[in-house]
């Protein structure tokens, strides 16, 4: 299923491959991932059971009314691509730039909220999502000339999906608190940078660092003696791997594709780190 928005670290490319490494019985219960960013591996994988949640207090706003009503969702996105694609060349930007200040001033959990959140995805610079530190998005015009095709059966596809799973705004500690054992999570953390430039930690002004992935590692231990099973992604780094390294690490090479310069996309080698 094709996910809604487009997301630093997005695993719709690699989802297959990265299902192969889950265990087999892993749908027998219920299916636990704690950074839902866009969703890509929630969507492929159509999980008979699941919860998601994410830190991002809109992004977590988007989903809930897309679950709730995706019909209210999608005219309100409507409505604005038809009036971006009226405007004149010249007259796009400043349309953009209306809309980003209204987001930061609209309520988190507001239909307003998730309607705009839809679309600054979709106009502003590659997709990315950036807070800056009083948590309002700052990333710039994507110089669109008009608006991506929309298809509302995409919508309904993922409303359907997200009435069969439970939704949450936390932290990835309190989410992961939930598990059972027979239960599978899977953790999609933001990386460990790779270098200096590809820093995705501030996709929430909450920012992401090296004692949260320490947290991670811990947890990952933890649940194993619990009878969880858990898989987490991340970049593979020397400081990756000192922090997982009391757990076991595959690779597999994933495209890098949300990247401020072209020549940072392509493929890089990933780490695949479980405590089974």
């Amino acid at each position: 299923m094709k996910p809604l928005l487009k997301w630093a670290g997005g695993k719709r490319q690699i989802a297959k491959e990265l299902e192969s490494a889950f265990p087999e019985n892993w749908n027998n219960g219920t299916y636990i991932e704690p950074f839902a960013g866009g969703a890509a591996m929630f969507l492929y994988l159509n999980p008979n059971k699941s919860i998601i949640s994410d830190i991002n207090k809109r992004l977590y706003g988007f989903y809930s009314h897309v679950k709730e009503d995706s019909d209210l969702v999608f005219e309100g996105i409507l409505d604005i691509a038809k009036k971006f694609d009226g405007h004149k060349a010249d007259d796009k930007k400043q349309y953009f730039l209306e809309i980003r200040t209204d987001y930061n001033l609209s309520e988190v959990d507001s239909l307003k909220s998730a309607i705009y959140l839809f679309v600054l995805n979709k106009l502003c610079f590659n997709g990315l999502y950036r807070e800056n530190s009083k948590g309002g998005f700052n990333v710039p015009f994507g110089q669109k000339e008009s608006f991506p095709k929309l298809v509302k059966e995409d919508f309904d596809n993922v409303s359907h999906l997200l009435k069969k799973a439970e939704i949450y705004n936390s932290d990835f500690e309190t989410t992961v608190s939930r598990a059972k054992p027979g239960d599978f999570v899977y953790l999609d953390p933001p990386y460990v940078p790779i270098d200096q430039t590809s820093n995705f930690t501030s996709y929430s002004s909450n920012g992401f660092e090296v004692k949260d992935q320490e947290r991670i590692a811990s947890i990952m231990k933890d649940l194993e003696g619990m009878g969880i099973k858990a898989l987490c992604s991340n970049s593979d780094t020397l400081i990756s791997r000192k922090i997982y390294g009391k757990l076991n690490i595959a690779t597999l090479q994933a495209p890098r594709m949300v990247s401020a310069k072209a020549s940072g996309r392509g493929l890089v080698s990933e780490l695949v780190i479980t405590n089974y």
